[in-house]
């Protein structure tokens, strides 16, 4: 059990720092596209606001990265 608990933990960190280095370093549209490629079967259910939430941009910026494709 400890050795599975360590290694989900392992994972799991790994995954939160490159969430954090990816609000801090990336652009708006690249966060919006990786999101597209990881999400791509539910992003067109989720509601703008809330993608616009979870992505750390507002809705506004969110609108006009949609509006270029």
């Amino acid at each position: 059990m400890e050795r599975y608990a360590r290694l989900s933990m392992g994972t799991i960190f790994g995954h939160f720092m490159e969430r954090i280095k990816s609000m801090r370093f990336t652009t708006a549209k690249e966060k919006y596209n990786h999101f597209i490629e990881t999400y791509h079967d539910i992003h067109h259910r989720i509601p703008l606001g809330m993608v616009a939430s979870y992505l750390g941009i507002t809705q506004e910026t969110l609108s006009r990265i949609r509006a270029e494709k």
